[in-house]
């Protein structure tokens, strides 16, 4: 039974780490092509809130779940499709502090605008630059643990079984 709640709250926690990231991640991707400060600075505001107080306690209940899932399970951290997605996830996690700065970069250059009444200036596209690409990284890495977590197989195993 515990081992089945610790799944659940495991699987919980993924969907609230992938979903309200990629929701995010979309709604400040939607803001920012509006160029109006006002909006971006709003959701940008939203996004970095939501991040910090949900979607990264989010990634720390998977780290502290999977570790007891495996232990109740009696896998070693060694086993391969557990080593690839931990390895993939702190990958992940590393791009994490960056985006989160780059996210609050955006909210003050937008914010700044606002105060200013002017238009974003030219250090808001670059910045929204690293951070979109950063995204795409981040959620690339994300599908594939997803991917390894419902199949128990890396990648590459996969493929090999699908050729």
């Amino acid at each position: 039974m515990l081992y089945l709640c610790l799944k659940y709250i495991h699987v919980i926690a993924a969907v609230f780490l992938f979903g309200f990231g990629m929701g995010s991640y979309l709604y400040l991707i939607a803001a920012s092509r509006t160029a109006n400060p006002q909006v971006i600075a709003h959701v940008a505001r939203a996004v970095v809130r939501f991040d910090t107080w949900i979607t990264t306690p989010a990634g720390f209940i998977q780290i502290i779940t999977g570790y007891l899932l495996l232990t109740l399970a009696g896998l070693p951290l060694t086993t391969e499709w557990v080593m690839t997605s931990l390895i993939i996830f702190l990958c992940v996690g590393a791009l994490w502090l960056p985006v989160l700065v780059l996210q609050k970069r955006l909210f003050v250059l937008a914010s700044s605008a606002v105060e200013t009444g002017k238009t974003l200036d030219d250090q808001y596209l670059p910045v929204y630059r690293k951070w979109f690409w950063l995204g795409i990284c981040g959620f690339s890495g994300m599908f594939v643990i997803v991917m390894i977590m419902v199949t128990k197989m890396t990648p590459w195993r996969l493929v090999g079984l699908l050729a």
